[in-house]
């Protein structure tokens, strides 16, 4: 079977080569590696044999004792002990130490003697039949059909065969048989010899061709062998030369991928001048006859470039594994080939800067795919500028205003949202430092210098805390997700495993995610031993990747261990990859990760929550129903927010919560719950007992109620004002210069807002003496500073002189406050009301 074309239909044309052949075969034969695997490869015959010892070698022995036949697993049976494994009753273990084989299959030259013996001599040939060589059966068969004996074969080899001398050597390269008769061939070849006279229909003497056959002709392969002689010589080198270049690389070689290989290169005279291609259908196709051919067509175009003086980076398709980038798995190997369009950058001084910064500074494969989606983002930004960003020495501050606004707006691969702060920001900064790269080796002389990043040019920050509040999913909805745990996972495939075994698992990851409130990937990763009995107690074991703390213990109920225990003995009789042998949710196919994968865990969630007959809120329409419940809002990384929900509304004091969570900040922790009634008023009691007026002199406030109901929040603090608080803090008559009201009331809770303000207002008496404005001016600036220093002066001496305790709660308070006031959907701000005029 022939390697089929990307295109449907597999063509025998061939494009030309554009060079000569000569010279692109003396290229590869200059430029290739002459001691590659000295032990394994014979060069003069084109024959690789395979050490299953070695670890650079992807072929294993039969796992059972005597037997030679190569598998291509390690501990693994070849078909025919296996069946036999199966009828013996034994163990696997048992098996392979004691289990025999019925029947041997000897490899050439291994085989006992012929049986023929006369006078001591006995005949030199290899037993092939019934106990007799070749020809002595052969002889015997024609006698018997002839009717000139009629003895059985083991009695004409007694009573009438003579011992046969030692065979000459066969013609073939590397062949263990001897050779008898007329044809110097080994009875393999010499059959082979005859079917491929008949095939061509040869009428001459039986000589006639036989060495420009046999010069391609290979020995009888064992599975642990593979030979290059039957191809063309050009093909053979080009061959040679990627094998010996992908040891560099990826130093593992299947023998049973190559023999496929060269089975399916049939037809074929040369890999360079063959247009896209992949292999046929060849009955069977692993993954490693796959990688290998992705890897040597790789191989040899570029080698062919390289010959023909083409520099990857001029071409319009980038191959990352010629440029040295390597790929996301552990092993950074890439499991198949990368090609990049880099035409997508449509501006040519872009794609020739991103092209010499990849030659000078080889960056890592992040590094690179960061950049490039910058230049990506840059491109189409400038592309929808009247002229097209092609002329770069036209470009002006406001086609680098056009690519910040590009960056700032970058969405995610879905289109679903923006994408992240740091994302975008990480966009941002590769660009500008490949402009600055560009400059700094005189790349970019000819580009406008004003086309740079400048100081206005930043992506606003955006809490991702903030950006998931309120994202908890309610406990009534997670009691109707239990009620239908039993069908998560189903008819869901998930590598080999069986469909118990998968619903198992992925049970096991809905409890962990539900009862843990660890972030998605921190489940994925979990280990074998993340499950630790204290103390009539079971602690969870795991690694906070997010902020680099490793083993970290978390208290979890008994339910949800004994579901980790549940899965953990099915876990340890699955048979998983090398790699996920410690993890607890093992991979299911070749790439980067060692565990479950993401996206494996959200599709499955997904796939149940969307095939659950219904799930409903507690919200009733007008006739009486309960409203549908959007599952859109049932995600991986949801539970968490219900985690912390669930603790907040259980009245958790919010550091142990912070704690619980693995947070630094009680600020972050505070972003993943909805504060509730109680813990507010809980917040004002607390609250309310600090209050101070402008002058810092302490004045609490009688009750919770009033702290509540007789002032507003103002940016500063809260206002007493009766008209300010009538107009929900929208009104103040002096124009929000609170620190010289008398109605002013700050508490510790605004202590960062006044701090800000204080130095936002040295800031404008910085500007106000910069324009040289009036000196009663300045002068309120520098009074409005000192009376609101007085103030936080004054909180922060009395926080001081508090008991640890109650510190502790006074600064839990003030998180909450701060908490419920952002989510205020409305806040005041400091600006000037609009006076009407008494004729309106």
């Amino acid at each position: 079977m022939t390697i089929e074309m990307a295109a449907a239909v597999a063509e025998s044309r061939v494009v030309t080569l554009p060079v000569d052949r000569a010279g692109w075969m003396a290229w590869l034969i200059e430029n290739t590696e002459t001691g590659w695997r000295p032990d394994e490869w014979d060069a003069a015959n084109w024959l690789f044999t395979g050490d299953p010892d070695k670890d650079e070698t992807a072929i294993w022995r039969c796992n059972s004792a005597g037997c030679h036949v190569a598998v291509r697993a390690t501990r693994h049976l070849c078909r025919s002990c296996y069946e036999q494994f199966l009828e013996s009753g034994l163990s696997r273990e048992e098996f392979s130490k004691v289990g025999r084989r019925a029947l041997v299959r000897s490899l050439p030259g291994e085989r006992p003697p012929c049986s023929v013996e006369r006078d001591g001599v006995r005949c030199a040939l290899e037993a092939q039949s019934r106990g007799a060589c070749t020809p002595h059966y052969a002889k015997w068969r024609y006698l018997l059909r002839s009717g000139m004996t009629t003895l059985a074969l083991d009695a004409w080899l007694q009573a009438e065969a003579e011992p046969l001398p030692p065979g000459t050597p066969c013609l073939v390269g590397a062949c263990a048989g001897s050779a008898h008769g007329r044809v110097p061939l080994c009875t393999y070849h010499r059959d082979r010899w005859r079917r491929h006279r008949i095939e061509f229909g040869t009428k001459g003497t039986i000589h006639e061709g036989l060495e420009e056959w046999v010069s391609v002709q290979p020995p009888w392969l064992t599975g642990f062998q593979f030979s290059l002689i039957t191809l063309p010589e050009l093909l053979r080198h080009e061959l040679r030369f990627a094998l010996a270049e992908r040891d560099k690389q990826r130093p593992t070689l299947s023998p049973v991928g190559m023999r496929l290989m060269v089975r399916g290169l049939e037809g074929v005279s040369s890999i360079a001048e063959l247009p896209d291609k992949k292999l046929g259908d060849l009955g069977y196709l692993d993954r490693n006859c796959e990688a290998h051919w992705n890897d040597v067509v790789r191989l040899v175009r570029g080698a062919f470039d390289r010959f023909r003086g083409i520099d990857p980076l001029d071409r319009p398709v980038w191959e990352l594994g010629d440029l040295g980038l390597r790929s996301r798995t552990r092993s950074g190997v890439r499991v198949s080939s990368r090609r990049l369009d880099v035409t997508q950058i449509r501006q040519e001084w872009l794609r020739r800067l991103l092209a010499d910064w990849v030659k000078e500074t080889a960056p890592d494969n992040n590094g690179f795919r960061v950049t490039f989606e910058g230049c990506l983002s840059a491109s189409r930004a400038l592309s929808a500028r009247p002229s097209g960003g092609h002329d770069p020495g036209a470009l002006k501050v406001t086609d680098m205003d056009a690519v910040v606004a590009a960056i700032r707006d970058r969405k995610r691969q879905d289109g679903t949202a923006t994408l992240a702060y740091g994302s975008r920001a990480e966009l941002l900064a590769h660009f500008c430092q490949l402009l600055d790269f560009g400059r700094r080796l005189q790349i970019l002389d000819h580009v406008a210098s004003v086309f740079a990043r400048h100081p206005h040019h930043k992506i606003p920050y955006e809490d991702p805390a903030e950006d998931m509040a309120g994202k908890a999913i309610p406990e009534y909805v997670v009691a109707q997700l239990d009620a239908q745990v039993h069908l998560i996972g189903a008819n869901f495939a998930y590598g080999d495993m069986a469909p118990d075994v998968v619903k198992a698992m992925l049970r096991a990851v809905y409890i962990l995610l539900r009862d843990t409130g660890r972030r998605p990937w921190e489940v994925r990763w979990l280990r074998m031993d993340c499950l630790e009995a204290q103390d009539n107690e079971y602690i969870l074991i795991w690694n906070n990747h997010k902020a680099r703390r490793n083993r970290r213990r978390l208290e979890i109920g008994r339910e949800t261990a004994f579901a980790i225990q549940e899965w953990l003995a099915i876990r340890r009789t699955l048979k998983v990859p090398a790699r996920s042998r410690t993890f607890l949710f093992p991979t299911a196919r070749h790439g980067y990760d060692a565990c479950i994968d993401s996206d494996t865990v959200a599709k499955m969630l997904r796939r149940w929550v969307d095939g659950l007959p219904e799930l409903l809120t507690d919200t009733v329409d007008k006739d009486g129903n309960l409203l549908p419940f959007d599952r859109s809002r049932i995600f991986a990384y949801a539970f968490r927010h219900t985690y912390a929900q669930r603790h907040a509304d259980a009245g958790t004091e919010l550091n142990t919560l912070r704690d619980l969570m693995d947070h630094k900040s009680a600020d972050t922790t505070m972003g993943y719950f909805k504060v509730s009634m109680e813990k507010r008023r809980k917040a004002v009691e607390t609250m309310r007992q600090h209050v101070v007026d402008r002058s810092g002199n302490p004045a609490p406030t009688p009750s919770a109620t009033a702290y509540e109901a007789r002032s507003v929040a103002v940016p500063f603090g809260n206002c007493n004002e009766p008209s300010n608080v009538k107009a929900g803090g929208g009104s103040c008559p002096i124009r929000f210069q609170c620190s010289g009201c008398a109605f002013y009331r700050p508490d510790p809770s605004f202590l960062p807002a006044v701090e800000d303000h204080i130095r936002a207002l040295k800031a404008d008496r910085e500007m106000a003496r910069a324009l040289g404005t009036a000196e009663f001016v300045v002068r309120n600036f520098s009074d409005q500073i000192d009376s609101f220093q007085n103030v936080v002066t004054s909180l922060r001496r009395q926080i001081e002189m508090m008991p640890e305790d109650d510190r502790r709660h006074l600064e839990e308070a003030s998180a909450v406050l701060r908490k419920v006031r952002a989510a205020a959907p409305v806040l005041p701000v400091p600006s000037i009301p609009i006076r009407r005029s008494t004729d309106e």
